[in-house]
């Protein structure tokens, strides 16, 4: 009966250590799992917010500054400089840190990718 005794307790001496490493690395699994998880919503949620700010924008300029130059018949090649770079301006001052961190990280440079949003609404402005 000792001798069983024995063998049991060095098969539970040898197993705790296996399953303690088993757990551990089941746990950090889970948690990598729910932290990318957290990312990938963290970054769907900045990029939405980010183009409804530009829609906005766009939309903002185009009924206060396009439409009445367009009345006037003077919105030239200027004009639409001046209403890209005042939807730029408003909304660059509206990103934050976060965002700005994470349109670089997921698309690259901040200002091509507003660039491009900004353009993208406008021709689709201009189809409605």
């Amino acid at each position: 009966m000792e001798f069983l005794k024995s063998i049991l307790f060095a098969v539970i001496s040898a197993s705790i250590p296996v399953a303690t490493t088993f757990l551990c690395k089941w746990l950090v699994s889970l948690y990598e799992d729910n932290k990318a998880k957290i990312k990938n919503e963290k970054t769907q949620t900045t990029i939405e917010l980010v183009t409804d700010m530009i829609v906005a924008a766009v939309e903002t300029t185009t009924s206060t500054y396009v439409k009445q130059l367009k009345a006037e018949n003077l919105f030239d090649a200027n004009a639409q400089k001046e209403a890209f770079n005042m939807t730029f301006e408003v909304v660059k001052k509206q990103l934050t840190e976060d965002s700005i961190e994470i349109i670089t990280e997921t698309y690259g440079d901040v200002e091509t990718y507003l660039t491009n949003k900004i353009e993208q609404f406008v021709e689709e402005l201009k189809t409605k």
